[in-house]
């Protein structure tokens, strides 16, 4: 069971009208349990004026269309089937510095179920999709929250890439033309609605036998198709192989396209993000092991003093990781650089050093001037943490809501 300490959090105030009250009576010391009641309002969906609130990319920084000033976004993953009325205000109210959300909702080619958005027929987007899509940013939207909107397409992604190839769009043209007509097609739908920080082209490519460079035209035509259709919004890309930073390098970078942003994950070491599912080995923060287990599948590229060799894992190893792929990307070509995805599951305890690793890692990135969303905010639909889970809100069967409130003291200084 995951240890939580209770902070000192305010109460909430949804603009929207969304009542959650925190019950302390029948909250151990160690939570925050609330109840929520969710109603439908309507929120403008348009900027009212000429042009629509966005960031400009400039050179590294990205700025606020407000005050000129330099904005890091912070703040958190959004999937569909855990999004409620208020969540903007809500995620706010727990973590003021909390500025960005990354809305997996662009689902196209993702599964086989009703919740996908890919149709055969132009403009190969399922329009009742923008019913929950239009929801997710306007709970952004309402808070002043910034939006990037995220495309996941596991097959399309190259899912099936050593089994069927053509079923991913590095190698059928067809299917990628598609994919690119109906990015424009949301895209158009969303240029005139604020708040928009970015398209991000597609997340995640799963086909770990095309190149790099395969993956960078890719992407650069993805960007010019959205931003034919809405030219001031920047695209999001990032690099091959799941987005790993081991392949995060000058290769990502689109010439003559200053308004991208470039992206990657961190749930790293695999191991320790995801509570020991991979060798159970990295099942203490910080403690010693050997490269190969901290780098898997990697240690050719990561371990240049051997595969063998004992490395500490803590804060001064994920510093060395970002100063070593990510900040040169952002130095050597004066480009923004965000990580979409970092996390380490409940499942990961207190004593084992969870909390700790992630104040650390929001200390560094402060430091560093790197952007976030951690994954997730909210989950839930059972009785407790799932082992496997990351969210920092669960809302439990009977409606209650559970806070990991020694995980909001733990990043939240650092937003």
């Amino acid at each position: 069971m995951v240890m939580r300490r209770a902070s000192s959090l305010q109460p909430m105030a949804l603009t929207a009208v969304l009542a959650i009250l925190f019950a302390s009576a029948s909250s151990s010391p160690a939570t925050t349990t609330a109840t929520t009641t969710t109603t439908t309002t309507t929120t403008t969906s348009s900027s009212t004026s000429d042009a629509p609130l966005r960031l400009t990319v400039s050179g590294s920084q990205l700025l606020d269309p407000i005050t000129g000033e330099d904005v890091r976004l912070t703040g958190f993953n959004w999937v569909l089937n855990h999004l409620h009325e208020g969540d903007g205000t809500y995620m706010q109210s727990l973590m003021p510095g909390a500025n960005a959300a990354r809305i997996v909702a662009v689902l196209w080619d993702d599964s086989t179920s009703s919740s996908d958005c890919m149709t055969n027929v132009a403009p190969y987007f399922k329009e009742s999709c923008f019913d929950e899509l239009d929801f997710a940013i306007q709970q952004a939207q309402e808070a002043g929250v910034w939006s990037i909107l995220t495309a996941k397409s596991t097959y399309g992604a190259g899912q099936n890439y050593k089994t069927d190839p053509d079923s991913d769009m590095f190698h059928n043209a067809t299917l990628k033309s598609m994919f690119f007509t109906m990015w424009q097609h949301v895209a158009e739908h969303y240029s005139t609605w604020d708040y928009i920080a970015a398209y991000e082209i597609m997340s995640e490519p799963r086909d770990k036998d095309v190149s790099s460079l395969e993956v960078h035209d890719f992407y650069m035509q993805g960007c010019e198709a959205v931003q034919a259709i809405d030219a001031i919004t920047p695209c999001m890309v990032g690099s091959g192989s799941y987005y790993k930073l081991w392949d995060f390098n000058d290769d990502v970078i689109i010439a003559n396209n200053s308004n991208v942003i470039y992206t990657f994950d961190y749930f790293v070491p695999d191991d320790w993000a995801f509570g020991g599912t991979t060798n159970g080995m990295i099942d203490q923060y910080p403690g010693t092991y050997l490269c190969k287990d901290l780098y898997p599948g990697w240690s050719g590229t990561c371990c240049p003093k051997g595969a063998n060799k004992n490395m500490t894992f803590d804060a001064d190893w994920d510093r060395a990781n970002l100063e070593t792929w990510a900040v040169p990307v952002r130095e050597n070509n004066n480009v923004p650089i965000f990580i979409n995805q970092w996390g380490v599951v409940h499942g990961v305890t207190e004593e084992q050093g969870r909390y700790d690793y992630m104040s650390d890692m929001a200390a560094l990135m402060e430091e560093l001037n790197i952007g976030w969303t951690w994954w997730v905010f909210r989950g839930g639909g059972g009785d407790t943490w799932a082992h496997g889970s990351f969210e920092f809100v669960y809302q439990h069967t009977d409606g209650s809501l559970e806070v990991d409130e020694m995980a909001v003291a733990a990043v939240s200084p650092y937003m």
